[in-house]
């Protein structure tokens, strides 16, 4: 493998796993609220 080759993989590799590891930052820090889109409310407990 030449220079050129391995520097762009691991250029690639950075932006394919640091994109998967800021979108799983990002959905922990706001994470999907279904209740917003439905309008169902959580069950009431007695």
């Amino acid at each position: 493998m030449t220079t050129t080759a391995i520097i762009m993989m691991v250029l690639f590799l950075l932006v394919i796993w640091g994109g998967l590891a800021l979108s799983i930052v990002h959905f922990v820090r706001h994470p999907d609220d279904i209740t917003e889109e439905t309008g169902a409310r959580p069950a009431a407990r007695h």
